[in-house]
């Protein structure tokens, strides 16, 4: 019997193979996701977001279900409204290339917050928010501060 046919009639009998199934297919697509942030492979990407969005739906996430299919549609038609950025995203500059290794890009928001807590560090910047000088201040000068503690850390390794 093909491992297909055997599949859905296990499922068929089997409420609990069934869930296990659902619960694999699900993991399955997410590390397809991952994959292709790490990779900075845009098609992928767009192909993954497409195969989670029912799962966003089902599982009654209202936010993602709400947005996800605008993303979608918004990086589907990227050819058309903006060529210029679909051709660099697909050059895999829609994530943050951290090191010169392989599968190690990551989302520009999740560099964006690692960079926020490189900044932070024990507490230097909190409540600067609050006053809109300071927060001016630590939008300018904050990625440059995370560089060089960045190049610090990397001579201190040598």
């Amino acid at each position: 019997m093909p491992f297909i046919v055997w599949h859905k009639k296990r499922q068929a009998e089997s409420p609990h193979f069934k869930y296990w199934s659902l619960t694999l297919n699900f993991q399955l697509t997410i590390l397809i996701l991952v994959r292709s942030l790490r990779e900075g492979n845009f098609q992928l990407y767009k192909e993954a977001c497409a195969a989670l969005c029912p799962w966003f739906f089902a599982l009654n996430s209202t936010n993602y279900a709400r947005w996800l299919p605008v993303h979608i549609h918004d990086m589907k038609s990227l050819d058309k409204k903006a060529p210029s950025v679909a051709t660099e995203f697909r050059k895999g500059h829609f994530v943050v290339q951290k090191s010169h290794r392989a599968f190690s890009s990551i989302p520009i928001d999740q560099a964006h917050q690692r960079n926020n807590r490189i900044v932070k560090g024990n507490g230097r910047t909190i409540g600067s928010t609050e006053n809109s000088c300071q927060l001016l201040r630590w939008m300018v000068c904050g990625p440059e501060i995370s560089h060089l503690i960045n190049e610090f850390k990397c001579s201190e390794e040598l």
